[in-house]
């Protein structure tokens, strides 16, 4: 995994909120059909699965993680598809214990407009190897990345 230093500025419980009722309204389906259409689930998902995608749902073990926390930039740039990816719950819950909670443990102190440099993990659009290597561990069952094969054109 890529790392990234990045600074962090504390805001307004205000602007977080708004950031967090902006990108659940408007931006994570928009986020998530935007990667089904755009084929990022090929091969990861099953196909009812990417269906359920398009209309912007993940299945019940997946999560939208934000790069850089929305809790750490005033800029509506957090918003933006660059900062998003669609991890593990369980990969998730590990980078938020793990890497952000012991730099963050102490934010309600800081003061409004309060910078610190925080390390932050770097992601795909869609973390697919980890997806795909937890599946396998949580059925039993090997799941292979399965990518769309044309034979048009194949002649033997």
């Amino acid at each position: 995994m890529k790392y990234k230093k990045v600074v962090y500025t504390k805001i307004s419980p205000e602007k977080s909120k708004y950031h967090r009722h902006f990108y659940d309204r408007r931006v994570k389906k928009a986020f998530i059909k935007y990667l089904a259409y755009s084929g990022w689930f090929d091969g990861v998902l099953e196909e009812k699965e990417i269906e359920e995608a398009k209309k912007g749902y993940l299945p019940k073990d997946l999560d939208v993680h934000h790069i850089f926390p929305l809790s750490g930039s005033e800029s509506m740039d957090v918003h933006s598809f660059t900062n998003m990816s669609v991890i593990h719950k369980s990969t998730h819950l590990a980078i938020n214990r793990q890497i952000f909670y012991p730099q963050l443990k102490d934010v309600s102190s800081m003061q409004e407009g309060e910078t610190r440099e925080i390390i932050i993990p770097i992601f795909k659009p869609v973390d697919a190897g980890r997806i795909i290597a937890i599946r396998n561990r949580q059925t039993g069952r090997p799941w292979q990345m399965l990518k769309s094969i044309s034979l048009a054109g194949y002649t033997r």
